[in-house]
């Protein structure tokens, strides 16, 4: 499992059985830069078991069986750091496996010995030592072990579905599910004016339980297979509460993905999921049930806002970036909310992207005729008022006339089928005062329920 180069030259190696693995992130090591390399390296570090000492070979013995001379009775533990081209390394190593740890061209077993902390006399230090792998060393997966107590294979942590992350009391846990959302998260800080990159992923079991679990990506590489319907193995992540009584999972640096298996999202069909009355959900605790079916009726439009944006900087995008950033990148936006009523109750609900399509009732070219149309503008907004719509712009405008016509026409008030994820920022109800002659009264208005539509039933 690495190069072949050297294979006949003599060298040292070790068996290691690892206990912990590290998240790949970007760090300043210092370690074997030059001056085309100054700068952040990628970067991760394993916590292992040294299982003996030192050996020699005249050449490598690659997954060769262990031999009795590479077990020793002291068991010492050692951190690894693997920096630059030597991070390859970090989908091979799992926790709890046995590898043999190769240094190629040396007979000198000092090279794979970990150097410590030095501290002053009468003061005992709890540090492990420190290992650099260097970039010509090689790692063998071992498969056939010695009949020795301390070979023996560790028991690893225990996977977790969604259902149990949710109920359980663990900080760190191992969590596998299906990938049935990933939304990027960008913050702007005050000072710099920066974006830090992150991914929200959301992920969900058999039984429709779901699970949001919040990437960092500030200093780490955007790790591959994060895609609707792969199933995912996250070990070592954070369980945390927010401050409305959710469930929430965040990386660590200690946090790894492991890929378990691949899906096709536009195939998989989507996860199980309660069907509800609107009045029945806006009386359920939202951290019980945060996605359901709705079936009901478009009573009306609220607002509907098409617009072109630039990739690097958010801006309009129209022809060229209104800011004057330089980016020739932009993405279509579009973004309506529509009031729904099903008998029981009325709701709120975001519509976007292909589902807004389906709801406007719209052929792919249809569809892509108004986005060439919205990119010479860069932005269309229209709102209500009373029966009609009112826009932003021309009014005599051919585009606001379609636009006005498609949301107001009888055909887009009809019922539909829906599957949406509630808001977790309801607003509280609104407290209003009427006068009737000489007495005041003072009453309580519910809010409507706040939806985001994530799959609308074709007609």
């Amino acid at each position: 499992t690495g190069p072949e180069g050297g294979a006949s030259q003599p060298c040292v190696t070790v068996v290691i059985r690892v206990e912990q693995k590290e998240g790949v992130a970007r760090k300043n090591t210092g370690k074997e830069l030059t001056e085309k390399k100054v700068g952040l390296q990628l970067c991760f570090s394993v916590r292992a078991a040294v299982i003996g000492p030192v050996v020699s070979w005249g050449r490598d013995p690659k997954n060769k069986p262990m031999m009795e001379r590479e077990v020793g009775p002291e068991k010492e533990k050692v951190i690894l750091v693997f920096s630059g081209v030597c991070s390859r390394w970090f989908p091979l190593l799992q926790p709890g496996t046995f590898y043999r740890l190769v240094a190629a061209n040396t007979q000198d077993p000092s090279v794979l010995i970990g150097c410590r902390v030095s501290g002053r006399s009468g003061v005992e230090l709890h540090t492990e030592a420190t290992l650099q792998v260097r970039s010509d060393w090689r790692l063998h997966t071992l498969t056939r072990l010695l009949q020795d107590p301390t070979c023996t294979q560790v028991e690893p942590p225990p996977v977790l579905s969604v259902s149990q992350v949710l109920d359980c009391s663990s900080e760190l846990v191992c969590v596998q599910g299906q990938v049935c959302e990933r939304v990027a998260v960008s913050s702007r800080t005050a000072e710099s004016g920066s974006s830090h990159t992150g991914v929200r992923l959301t992920m969900c079991d058999q039984t429709g339980q779901r699970l949001q679990v919040y990437l960092d990506l500030r200093h780490a590489p955007y790790p591959p297979g994060l895609l609707p319907g792969n199933t995912l193995l996250l070990s070592g992540v954070q369980r945390k509460m927010s401050r409305s009584g959710g469930v929430y999972c965040s990386f660590l640096p200690v946090s790894c993905i492991s890929v378990m298996s691949l899906g096709d999202s536009r195939c998989a069909p989507p996860p199980p999921v309660p069907r509800m009355h609107l009045a029945q959900w806006a009386g359920t605790d939202q951290h019980k049930c945060n996605m359901a079916q709705v079936k009901g009726h478009v009573a009306c439009f609220l607002f509907l806002q098409l617009q072109w944006s630039c990739s690097q900087c958010g801006s309009v995008y129209s022809q060229v970036c209104r800011s004057q950033c330089g980016s020739s990148c932009s993405q279509f936006e579009s973004r309506a909310k529509v009031v729904i009523e099903d008998g029981t109750g009325e709701a709120h609900v975001c519509f976007s992207g292909g589902p807004l399509q389906t709801l406007l009732g719209l052929a792919d070219s249809q569809w892509e005729g108004l986005q060439r149309a919205v990119r010479v503008r860069g932005h269309v907004r229209i709102f209500p008022q009373g029966r009609s719509l009112v826009c932003d712009g021309d009014s005599d405008d051919f585009l606001h006339h379609f636009l006005f016509c498609v949301c107001s026409s009888d055909v887009m008030c009809r019922p539909i089928a829906l599957t949406c994820r509630r808001l977790t920022n309801q607003r509280p109800e609104e407290v209003r005062r009427f006068t009737r002659g000489d007495r005041e009264f003072m009453t309580r208005l519910p809010r409507p329920l706040q939806l985001t539509c994530v799959h609308l039933e074709p007609d």
